[in-house]
């Protein structure tokens, strides 16, 4: 019992990775830009993916999202994630890994049931060389957005567009997630004995093509 105990409890490193994405649907979300002669990329969530990274690493998938260009620049970068799409690719063990996963959604973290998409809303984007960016923007917890800021490469060709993140980093405790956390004032009695980083690890690789 202990053991089993043990390993599940590891297996919390991993949940608490996909608290920072967890949100409400908005039926207002849109892709509409007021730049003069935007051009629209939607992305093709069948190949688009995120990454996390904590003691465990894994997966989630794209609901859908579009990224505006203008004057040859790229403008606004908006993405809606599917929680329900949670998965982890570093347990071998079948039981364990549905285990983790059934976890992630349960109400005790992500309740996906309520919450079954996530957000990421840009403010501003910076070309800084070549085809390397600044991004900055929210990402939208449990009704709560906060702003933060990434690198990566956007590249455009013919009728694609290619986004590829650097490391993104981000404390879970901003968005008030405060299980197994060090910083925990009021922990639950199965927390004595456990700690998880509070610094997650995000990277996303996206393929869009242009709205026709």
């Amino acid at each position: 019992m202990k053991h089993v105990f043990f390993i599940r409890s590891l297996l919390l490193c991993s949940i608490i990775c996909f608290f920072i994405f967890a949100t409400k649907p908005n039926s207002s979300f849109q892709y509409q830009s007021y730049y003069k002669n935007p051009t629209t990329f939607l992305i093709d969530t069948s190949i688009s993916i995120i990454n996390w990274k904590c003691a465990h690493v894994g997966t989630m998938k794209f609901n859908n999202g579009a990224i505006i260009t203008a004057q040859d620049e790229v403008k606004e970068i908006n993405l809606s994630i599917d929680m329900n799409s949670i998965k982890n690719s570093d347990i071998e063990n079948e039981l364990l890994q549905g285990t983790l996963q059934n976890v992630l959604k349960s109400i005790e973290f992500f309740n996906a049931k309520k919450y079954p998409e996530s957000r990421f809303e840009s403010h501003r984007i910076s070309k800084l060389h070549s085809n390397k960016y600044d991004i900055e923007g929210d990402f939208i917890i449990f009704e709560n957005g906060i702003c933060n800021n990434f690198y990566g490469t956007i590249d455009i060709k013919n009728d694609s567009l290619f986004l590829t993140t650097n490391r993104i980093v981000i404390n879970r405790t901003h968005w008030g997630v405060f299980y197994l956390s060090r910083n925990n004032q009021y922990p639950k009695e199965e927390e004595s004995n456990f700690v998880v980083s509070d610094t997650i690890f995000l990277s996303a690789q996206i393929v869009a093509v242009k709205k026709k």
